[in-house]
C-alpha cells in the first residue's frame, strides 16, 4: 500500500487520517509506504529539472521528455521521481490523503501527480485506462466546510480524482472518504471520524469501486 500525503502540519487532523490508515493496514498484515510530500520537499512543478538529460534541450516539452525517459526504464528522471515511480510500481493500492483546497487537492499534491503519473507510465500516449492496472486508488480527505456546503460540489471533485485521474491512468478508485468540518467539530466526532477510517481500512479489500453519476 502506498500513501501520498499533502499537508504542512504534522500534527493536523488530516495527519491523524494518514496515520491511521496505515497503522490500520500494518496491523492487518499490509506493507505500507507513505510519501509525505511536504516532509520530503515535493514541492516543485514538472519543469527541466525532473530529468537528469533531455531528448531536446533547446525546447522543453513535458510529455514528450516523459515518455523518452520511461522509454529508458526511467534512468533520466531525476532520483527523486525515479523513487516515486518506483513506489507506485510497487504498490497494489495507492491512497491520496489531503485537505480541500479550492475544491480540489493542494497544489504540491497536484505537482506529484503531473509528475509521478507520466507519460509512458502512467497512460497513453496511445494507451488510456489500462497503464495501471490493475491497482487500486482512493482519495480521503478533510474539509472545513460542513458536508450540506461541500456536498455541493463533490460530483465534480470525484469526477477529476476517480475518473479524470485515477479512472484515466487505469486505476480502479475506490469510494472517496470524506471527514467534514474538522475544524469545527469536537474532540470526540473527530475520534468518531478517525474510527470511520480504522473501519474502512480493516476492510479495505471489500470497499465498494466507485460508480459514475
Amino acid at each position: 500500500m502506498l500513501i501520498i500525503f499533502a499537508h504542512p502540519e504534522a500534527k493536523s487532523f488530516c495527519a491523524a487520517v494518514k496515520d491511521t490508515c496505515a497503522e490500520t493496514l500494518k496491523k492487518h498484515g499490509h506493507e505500507v509506504k507513505v510519501s509525505d510530500l511536504y516532509e520530503m520537499k515535493m514541492i516543485l512543478p514538472l519543469d527541466k529539472s525532473d530529468f537528469t538529460e533531455l531528448s531536446n534541450p533547446d525546447f522543453f516539452k513535458p510529455q514528450l521528455e516523459q515518455k523518452m525517459a520511461n522509454e529508458k526504464q526511467r534512468k533520466t528522471f531525476s532520483p527523486e521521481l525515479q523513487a516515486e515511480h518506483d513506489k507506485l510500481e510497487w504498490c497494489d493500492t495507492v491512497l491520496f490523503v489531503f485537505p480541500l483546497y479550492w475544491f480540489g487537492m493542494p497544489g504540491i499534491m497536484r505537482n506529484w501527480c503531473d509528475r509521478v503519473l507520466s507519460m509512458g507510465f502512467a497512460y497513453g500516449p496511445t494507451e488510456f485506462g489500462i497503464k495501471l492496472r490493475p491497482r487500486k486508488g482512493m482519495v480521503l480527505y478533510t474539509t472545513s466546510g460542513p458536508k450540506d456546503f461541500i456536498g455541493r460540489f463533490e460530483p465534480a471533485i470525484w469526477q477529476l480524482t476517480n475518473e479524470c485521474m485515477l479512472g484515466f491512468c487505469g486505476i480502479t478508485a475506490l469510494e472517496p472518504y470524506v471527514a467534514y468540518a474538522v475544524a469545527h467539530i469536537d474532540n470526540e466526532a473527530r475520534l468518531k471520524m478517525l474510527e470511520e477510517v480504522k473501519d474502512i481500512m480493516s476492510k479495505l479489500d471489500d470497499r465498494a469501486v466507485y460508480k459514475t453519476a
